[in-house]
Protein backbone atom coordinates (compact mmCIF):
# COMPACT_ATOMS: atom_id res chain seq x y z
CA UNK A 1 0.00 0.00 0.00
CA UNK A 2 1.11 3.61 -0.93
CA UNK A 3 -0.35 5.93 1.76
CA UNK A 4 -0.50 9.89 0.73
CA UNK A 5 -1.64 11.75 3.78
CA UNK A 6 -2.43 15.28 3.95
CA UNK A 7 0.30 15.90 1.66
CA UNK A 8 1.06 19.39 0.84
CA UNK A 9 4.41 20.88 -1.29
CA UNK A 10 5.59 24.11 -3.41
CA UNK A 11 8.49 24.88 -5.05
CA UNK A 12 10.40 28.34 -3.80
CA UNK A 13 10.42 30.81 -4.73
CA UNK A 14 6.89 31.38 -5.06
CA UNK A 15 5.47 29.52 -2.84
CA UNK A 16 2.44 28.48 -4.93
CA UNK A 17 1.34 24.85 -3.53
CA UNK A 18 0.86 22.21 -6.49
CA UNK A 19 -0.40 20.01 -3.56
CA UNK A 20 -2.31 20.81 -0.29
CA UNK A 21 -4.09 18.24 1.68
CA UNK A 22 -3.97 16.10 -1.30
CA UNK A 23 -4.51 12.24 0.28
CA UNK A 24 -4.65 9.42 -1.98
CA UNK A 25 -3.95 5.62 -1.23
CA UNK A 26 -2.81 3.17 -3.88
CA UNK A 27 -2.90 -0.30 -3.13
CA UNK A 28 -0.08 -3.18 -3.98
CA UNK A 29 -0.11 -4.67 -7.33
CA UNK A 30 -2.08 -2.29 -8.69
CA UNK A 31 -1.27 -0.44 -12.18
CA UNK A 32 -1.98 3.62 -11.91
CA UNK A 33 -1.65 6.19 -14.84
CA UNK A 34 -1.51 9.95 -13.43
CA UNK A 35 -2.01 12.10 -16.31
CA UNK A 36 -3.33 15.89 -16.52
CA UNK A 37 -2.57 18.74 -18.07
CA UNK A 38 1.21 20.33 -17.81
CA UNK A 39 2.80 21.77 -15.01
CA UNK A 40 -0.01 20.38 -12.88
CA UNK A 41 2.70 18.38 -10.86
CA UNK A 42 2.69 15.01 -12.25
CA UNK A 43 6.05 14.39 -12.21
CA UNK A 44 6.19 16.39 -8.92
CA UNK A 45 4.26 13.77 -7.83
CA UNK A 46 6.40 10.61 -9.21
CA UNK A 47 8.93 12.25 -7.31
CA UNK A 48 7.66 12.64 -4.38
CA UNK A 49 6.70 9.08 -3.74
CA UNK A 50 9.85 7.71 -4.93
CA UNK A 51 11.59 10.51 -2.37
CA UNK A 52 13.23 12.87 -4.73
CA UNK A 53 11.47 15.58 -3.81
CA UNK A 54 10.47 15.84 0.45
CA UNK A 55 6.78 16.89 1.11
CA UNK A 56 6.01 20.63 2.63
CA UNK A 57 3.81 19.11 5.22
CA UNK A 58 1.92 15.39 5.20
CA UNK A 59 3.34 12.18 4.88
CA UNK A 60 4.49 9.27 2.01
CA UNK A 61 4.24 6.22 3.75
CA UNK A 62 4.92 2.60 2.46
CA UNK A 63 3.05 -0.10 4.80
CA UNK A 64 3.38 -3.40 3.86
CA UNK A 65 6.87 -3.21 2.76
CA UNK A 66 9.82 -4.62 4.06
CA UNK A 67 12.44 -2.47 2.44
CA UNK A 68 13.68 0.94 2.32
CA UNK A 69 11.79 3.45 0.62
CA UNK A 70 14.90 4.19 -1.45
CA UNK A 71 15.12 0.22 -2.29
CA UNK A 72 11.35 -0.44 -2.46
CA UNK A 73 10.59 2.01 -4.78
CA UNK A 74 12.11 2.66 -8.51
CA UNK A 75 12.38 5.49 -10.49
CA UNK A 76 12.85 5.15 -14.82
CA UNK A 77 12.64 7.93 -16.88
CA UNK A 78 12.39 8.44 -20.46
CA UNK A 79 16.10 7.95 -20.92
CA UNK A 80 17.46 5.48 -18.85
CA UNK A 81 20.95 5.62 -20.29
CA UNK A 82 22.04 8.46 -18.54
CA UNK A 83 21.59 6.36 -14.76
CA UNK A 84 23.11 3.49 -16.06
CA UNK A 85 27.21 2.89 -14.49
CA UNK A 86 28.40 0.19 -15.77
CA UNK A 87 30.05 -0.20 -18.80
CA UNK A 88 28.12 -3.81 -19.60
CA UNK A 89 24.82 -5.53 -18.09
CA UNK A 90 25.79 -7.45 -15.87
CA UNK A 91 27.90 -4.38 -14.58
CA UNK A 92 25.67 -2.03 -14.35
CA UNK A 93 23.27 -4.59 -12.52
CA UNK A 94 25.71 -5.73 -10.03
CA UNK A 95 26.69 -1.90 -9.11
CA UNK A 96 23.45 -1.35 -7.09
CA UNK A 97 24.07 -4.85 -5.33
CA UNK A 98 27.29 -4.26 -4.28
CA UNK A 99 26.61 -0.98 -2.35
CA UNK A 100 23.96 -3.04 -0.02
CA UNK A 101 27.05 -5.42 0.97
CA UNK A 102 25.36 -8.89 -0.46
CA UNK A 103 26.63 -11.84 -0.26
CA UNK A 104 28.41 -12.91 -3.76
CA UNK A 105 25.90 -15.79 -3.80
CA UNK A 106 23.08 -13.43 -3.14
CA UNK A 107 24.03 -11.11 -6.12
CA UNK A 108 24.42 -14.16 -8.40
CA UNK A 109 20.66 -14.89 -7.27
CA UNK A 110 19.82 -11.86 -7.80
CA UNK A 111 21.89 -11.27 -11.54
CA UNK A 112 20.19 -14.52 -13.11
CA UNK A 113 16.61 -13.86 -11.44
CA UNK A 114 16.63 -9.89 -12.62
CA UNK A 115 17.75 -11.52 -16.11
CA UNK A 116 15.71 -14.22 -16.41
CA UNK A 117 12.49 -11.78 -15.15
CA UNK A 118 13.04 -9.16 -18.57
CA UNK A 119 14.50 -11.87 -21.03
CA UNK A 120 17.79 -10.89 -20.91
CA UNK A 121 19.42 -13.89 -19.79
CA UNK A 122 22.43 -14.65 -22.35
CA UNK A 123 23.12 -10.62 -22.88
CA UNK A 124 25.33 -10.36 -19.50
CA UNK A 125 28.42 -9.03 -21.47
CA UNK A 126 26.73 -6.52 -23.66
CA UNK A 127 27.94 -3.17 -23.84
CA UNK A 128 25.24 -1.03 -22.36
CA UNK A 129 25.70 1.79 -25.24
CA UNK A 130 24.80 -0.96 -27.94
CA UNK A 131 21.11 -2.29 -26.72
CA UNK A 132 18.46 -0.84 -28.43
CA UNK A 133 16.17 1.36 -26.91
CA UNK A 134 13.69 -1.36 -25.60
CA UNK A 135 16.81 -3.62 -24.31
CA UNK A 136 17.83 -0.22 -22.14
CA UNK A 137 14.65 0.07 -20.33
CA UNK A 138 15.04 -3.57 -20.02
CA UNK A 139 17.93 -3.47 -18.14
CA UNK A 140 16.65 -0.23 -16.22
CA UNK A 141 14.13 -2.44 -14.89
CA UNK A 142 16.34 -5.32 -14.47
CA UNK A 143 18.26 -3.41 -12.66
CA UNK A 144 15.21 -1.71 -10.25
CA UNK A 145 14.31 -5.30 -9.32
CA UNK A 146 17.62 -6.90 -8.45
CA UNK A 147 18.09 -4.20 -6.21
CA UNK A 148 14.65 -5.13 -4.61
CA UNK A 149 12.08 -2.48 -6.29
CA UNK A 150 8.32 -3.83 -5.70
CA UNK A 151 7.18 -0.33 -6.92
CA UNK A 152 7.97 0.64 -10.33
CA UNK A 153 7.56 4.48 -11.29
CA UNK A 154 7.16 4.91 -15.71
CA UNK A 155 7.52 8.75 -15.58
CA UNK A 156 7.18 9.18 -19.58
CA UNK A 157 9.55 5.80 -19.34
CA UNK A 158 8.28 4.55 -23.03
CA UNK A 159 7.38 7.73 -24.61
CA UNK A 160 10.54 7.21 -27.32
CA UNK A 161 10.06 3.53 -28.43
CA UNK A 162 8.46 2.51 -31.31
CA UNK A 163 4.39 0.89 -30.47
CA UNK A 164 6.03 -2.61 -30.79
CA UNK A 165 8.44 -2.62 -28.63
CA UNK A 166 6.39 -0.15 -26.47
CA UNK A 167 3.70 -2.78 -25.90
CA UNK A 168 5.90 -5.65 -25.66
CA UNK A 169 7.35 -3.72 -22.97
CA UNK A 170 3.82 -3.26 -20.92
CA UNK A 171 3.08 -6.90 -20.97
CA UNK A 172 6.21 -7.38 -19.71
CA UNK A 173 5.78 -5.29 -16.76
CA UNK A 174 1.99 -6.19 -16.61
CA UNK A 175 3.60 -10.11 -15.75
CA UNK A 176 5.98 -8.86 -13.16
CA UNK A 177 3.27 -7.11 -11.27
CA UNK A 178 2.20 -11.02 -10.32
CA UNK A 179 6.25 -12.22 -9.86
CA UNK A 180 7.73 -10.51 -7.80
CA UNK A 181 4.57 -8.66 -7.47
CA UNK A 182 5.20 -4.89 -8.85
CA UNK A 183 2.88 -1.94 -8.26
CA UNK A 184 2.97 0.61 -11.05
CA UNK A 185 2.72 4.25 -11.24
CA UNK A 186 2.77 5.47 -14.37
CA UNK A 187 2.90 8.88 -15.48
CA UNK A 188 1.71 9.30 -19.38
CA UNK A 189 -0.20 11.42 -21.57
CA UNK A 190 -0.87 8.24 -23.71
CA UNK A 191 -4.87 7.61 -23.76
CA UNK A 192 -4.46 3.98 -24.74
CA UNK A 193 -1.94 3.67 -21.56
CA UNK A 194 -4.90 5.26 -19.64
CA UNK A 195 -7.10 2.54 -20.90
CA UNK A 196 -4.96 -0.01 -20.05
CA UNK A 197 -4.44 1.01 -16.47
CA UNK A 198 -6.82 -0.51 -13.42
CA UNK A 199 -7.09 3.17 -12.16
CA UNK A 200 -6.45 6.98 -13.84
CA UNK A 201 -5.78 9.38 -11.40
CA UNK A 202 -6.04 13.27 -13.39
CA UNK A 203 -4.89 15.98 -11.35
CA UNK A 204 -6.36 19.68 -12.11
CA UNK A 205 -5.46 21.68 -9.05
CA UNK A 206 -3.61 21.32 -5.54
CA UNK A 207 -6.34 19.16 -4.49
CA UNK A 208 -8.51 18.28 -6.86
CA UNK A 209 -8.48 15.11 -8.86
CA UNK A 210 -10.66 12.73 -11.05
CA UNK A 211 -9.73 9.05 -9.29
CA UNK A 212 -11.23 6.25 -11.01
CA UNK A 213 -11.30 3.84 -14.40
CA UNK A 214 -10.36 5.03 -17.63
CA UNK A 215 -13.12 4.81 -18.81
CA UNK A 216 -15.43 6.23 -16.35
CA UNK A 217 -13.26 9.25 -16.70
CA UNK A 218 -13.37 9.80 -20.43
CA UNK A 219 -17.69 9.69 -19.91
CA UNK A 220 -17.18 12.72 -18.23
CA UNK A 221 -17.44 15.95 -19.54
CA UNK A 222 -13.84 17.39 -18.70
CA UNK A 223 -12.59 13.40 -19.90
CA UNK A 224 -14.07 14.03 -23.40
CA UNK A 225 -12.35 17.54 -23.20
CA UNK A 226 -9.04 15.89 -22.71
CA UNK A 227 -9.07 13.19 -25.72
CA UNK A 228 -9.96 16.25 -27.84
CA UNK A 229 -6.87 17.21 -26.65
CA UNK A 230 -4.92 14.18 -26.84
CA UNK A 231 -4.90 13.90 -30.58
CA UNK A 232 -4.58 10.44 -31.90
CA UNK A 233 -6.03 7.76 -30.69
CA UNK A 234 -7.80 9.99 -28.05
CA UNK A 235 -9.20 12.37 -30.59
CA UNK A 236 -10.91 9.51 -32.67
CA UNK A 237 -12.55 8.22 -29.46
CA UNK A 238 -14.02 11.56 -28.59
CA UNK A 239 -15.01 11.84 -32.09
CA UNK A 240 -16.90 8.26 -32.03
CA UNK A 241 -18.43 9.96 -28.88
CA UNK A 242 -20.18 12.88 -30.43
CA UNK A 243 -21.87 10.76 -32.80
CA UNK A 244 -23.58 8.92 -29.98
CA UNK A 245 -22.29 6.00 -30.80
CA UNK A 246 -21.65 3.08 -27.64
CA UNK A 247 -18.80 1.36 -27.51
CA UNK A 248 -17.91 -1.98 -25.38
CA UNK A 249 -14.11 -1.71 -23.75
CA UNK A 250 -13.31 -4.39 -26.12
CA UNK A 251 -13.88 -2.19 -29.09
CA UNK A 252 -11.63 0.91 -28.59
CA UNK A 253 -8.87 0.15 -31.09
CA UNK A 254 -7.68 2.36 -33.38
CA UNK A 255 -8.83 0.21 -36.21
CA UNK A 256 -12.26 -0.17 -34.77
CA UNK A 257 -12.75 3.74 -34.08
CA UNK A 258 -11.30 4.29 -37.91
CA UNK A 259 -12.97 1.84 -39.25
CA UNK A 260 -16.44 3.51 -37.35
CA UNK A 261 -15.46 7.13 -38.56
CA UNK A 262 -15.26 6.09 -42.40
CA UNK A 263 -18.80 4.78 -42.56
CA UNK A 264 -20.20 7.99 -40.80
CA UNK A 265 -17.84 10.06 -43.41
CA UNK A 266 -16.14 11.65 -40.93
CA UNK A 267 -12.70 10.99 -42.19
Amino acid sequence: MICIENLSFSYPPDHRPLFKNFNLMIPLHSWVVITGPDAVGKTTLARLIKGLLKPSEGSISLPGLPESKQQAVAYIGGDPFDSFVGISVEEDIVFGLENQCLTGHEMYRRLEQALDWTGLSGMEQRMVHTLSGGEQQKLALASALAAGARILILDEALNMLDRPVRCSIRSLVNTLRKDPGLTVIEVSHSFEDALSSDRLIFLTGADDFFDGSATDFFRTSAGRGWLRLMGGLGSLRAAVDDLGVELKEDAWSRECLEYLLRNHRLI
